[in-house]
């Protein structure tokens, strides 16, 4: 007795092709959704960490904020013995991983040279340097490219001495008197290729992006006043050089912070919640223009100043 073996025809095939392309259309973008969504809670719970041992350090050193970067060798680009912010809370941490980002495609080699600088004390090549040296170097460039930029103007104000010396302080937590609404820190990014690709991954520290008020009894536009704590016997102000809307593949366009989901950013608030906020929110209460032309047109919305 025989057996025939019946065939699936072409017009079957395709059906069946046909079937399965249309469902791969369908769950393809769901399945990158819900991976976009798990990255994004990752980064959430990650910056919750990250302001909790900020708060957790402001407890430790008498209510004062960790600084962001202190540049003890007055180098353009500083390192060991200097210390950043990430340095400091690396007791608290305990695992250098949720600094990052997990969209932010820079790898360790990017974060510890971003930008290919010269030499890049001696990470290049280990044998160059002591062992402990490297390693120290190491976390060092990692701190200072942290996608987790310190309100930079508000938080750590750096005053410049007429000599070119530099003097980073900290904010207590005391001076902050909307803790809820003030921004602690905030996604950031290291820099830009021309087409506008990030590469290097974060920044220490971010810029604001208004710092002025126009002055008491003046109109927009009069005499101007700072929005940050007074310089005092200091010759003036270091800044990365603020919001550049009108260039927008620049690092600065944001001042150094970047929507790594989308058009939406991670930000952590003095009082340590964190919360996602797209990028057209961040300046709200300012009219961006380059260079911290713009005024803080409602300090209500405003949500970088102390006050």
């Amino acid at each position: 007795m025989s057996h025939s073996r019946r065939a699936f025809t072409l017009i079957e095939l395709l059906v069946v092709i046909a079937i399965i392309a249309i469902l791969a259309a369908i769950l393809f973008p769901v399945f990158a959704q819900a991976k976009e969504a798990a990255k994004k809670t990752a980064a959430i719970s990650d910056s919750k960490q990250m302001a909790l041992g900020d708060i957790m350090y402001s407890t430790d050193s008498d209510d004062f904020f960790p600084i962001s970067a202190y540049n003890e060798n007055q180098k353009i680009w500083p390192g060991v013995p200097d210390t950043n912010s990430q340095l400091l809370l690396k007791p608290y941490l305990k695992n250098e991983g949720i600094m990052f980002d997990p969209t932010d495609p820079a790898g360790v080699r990017d974060r510890e040279c971003p930008g290919q600088l010269a030499g890049c004390d001696g990470l290049e090549d280990p044998n160059l340097v002591p062992a402990a040296l490297h390693q120290a170097q190491h976390d060092f460039n990692i701190g200072m490219t942290a996608d987790w930029g310190i309100n930079y103007e508000f938080i750590n104000p750096v005053w410049v001495y007429g000599n070119g010396a530099l003097d980073i302080t900290s904010i207590p937590q005391t001076q902050v008197t909307r803790p809820a609404n003030t921004i602690l820190a905030i996604s950031a990014l290291w820099d830009r290729h021309a087409d506008g690709t990030p590469f290097g991954g974060g920044n220490y520290g971010v810029d604001a992006p208004c710092i002025l008020d126009p002055a008491p009894g003046l109109p927009f536009g009069g005499d101007q006043r700072p929005n940050h704590p007074p310089a005092g016997n200091y010759g003036g102000y270091y800044w990365f050089g603020g919001w550049n809307p009108q260039a927008p593949l620049a690092w600065n366009v944001f001042g150094g912070v970047w929507p790594w989901h989308g058009t939406h950013t991670i930000v952590a608030w003095v009082d340590g919640h964190v919360k996602v906020l797209d990028i057209t929110a961040v300046g709200a209460g300012c009219n961006i223009l380059p260079a911290w032309g713009g005024y803080i047109t409602d300090e209500s919305k405003y949500q970088w100043t102390l006050n």
